[in-house]
């Protein structure tokens, strides 16, 4: 993981200017700079094998607006797919991508801000259950809030400690919101999460 991260972060150095640009590492999810998995189950009696391979990755990117120096636009980009071999195979894979805003509280000091956002977002969502291939296009809102800890600077970055809540709600569409589900809403307590910013 720290690998990835620092592989992230060298990406934006050559653009880098003081705090002008934040990336977001969520480790409650370790699926920011990316997460491979695969899984083997052995089934007992009449239970099959089952086998699972994961892929995720999530970039969050913010950068600051010229003229409104509390202000950052925010995108963050996100692709997983999930397949289970288990007899008939099943498959659940997501694209999505959201954009939005981040509001600092104090500009002249990122780094230990109070900070709140609201994104909006699209999520093309294909769930494959043994017999029948579903998908739509789903619809996301959230917003966020909390607040950031300097930890010190390495290099050109400075690392802050950045908790916060987050809520979601989703709006499923197309084939999924036919056949099995309407809407959902989420709420994350980002406890292990870190803001790198240039």
């Amino acid at each position: 993981m720290r690998i990835l991260v620092i592989l992230a972060a060298l990406l934006c150095v050559a653009a880098a200017k003081a705090q002008d640009r934040i990336i977001s590492i969520d480790a409650t999810q370790l699926s920011y700079a990316g997460a491979l998995v695969f899984k083997s189950d052995k089934g007992k009696g009449s239970t099959e094998d089952r086998d699972t391979n994961e892929f995720k990755l999530n970039l969050n990117f913010a950068q600051k607006l010229a003229d409104y120096p509390q202000l950052m636009i925010k995108g963050i980009g996100r692709i997983e797919r999930t397949h289970e071999d288990q007899g008939p195979d099943a498959t659940n894979s997501i694209w999505a991508f959201s954009g939005g805003v981040l509001f600092n509280h104090d500009a002249a000091d990122i780094k230990n801000s109070m900070f709140a956002g609201a994104q909006v977002g699209v999520e093309w969502q294909t769930i494959d259950n043994y017999t029948d291939d579903e998908s739509g296009l789903n619809l996301t809102l959230g917003v966020e809030a909390g607040k950031r800890w300097d930890m010190g600077s390495y290099s050109v970055a400075n690392i802050s400690y950045a908790p916060s809540l987050e809520l979601m709600y989703r709006r499923y569409g197309g084939d999924i919101r036919d056949e099995f589900y309407t809407s959902g809403t989420e709420i994350k307590l980002n406890f292990l999460k870190f803001d790198i910013l240039f």
